[in-house]
């Protein structure tokens, strides 16, 4: 009986064997799908992050674009009024028979570059 049984014994080891080795091999050729999957769906939620940040802060831009357009204007009226300023002190100077400095001039010049630009 013994005889009987061992070689039906040895076949279903074998066949063990063989479905352990198969299923490793199929772990084995799947590995590099599976991290590669696994990168892709870390990937695909920092992207959805960065868009989300992206979009808050394309709205709170659009929230205070009215301020930021206010501050440009406020800005450009600044940036005339000195060079009135800055008209009327060598108009002064000249018109006084005061003598101005360079820098007055060179002040001009350099706020009129600026203002061209």
């Amino acid at each position: 009986m013994v005889e009987q049984v061992l070689p039906i014994l040895q076949l279903v080891l074998a066949f063990g064997n063989i479905c352990i080795l198969g299923y490793a091999l199929f772990k084995f050729l799947n590995k590099p799908h599976d991290t590669l999957e696994t990168k892709v769906n870390v990937m695909d939620e920092e992207l959805k992050e960065i868009k989300q940040s992206l979009r808050l802060g394309n709205d709170r831009f659009r929230e205070h674009e009215e301020k930021f357009k206010e501050q440009e204007e406020t800005n450009a009226t600044f940036k005339s009024v000195m060079l009135a300023f800055v008209d009327f002190e060598i108009a002064y100077c000249l018109h006084t028979n005061y003598e101005f400095t360079e820098d007055l001039k060179k002040a001009k010049k350099e706020l009129q570059d600026y203002l061209a630009r």
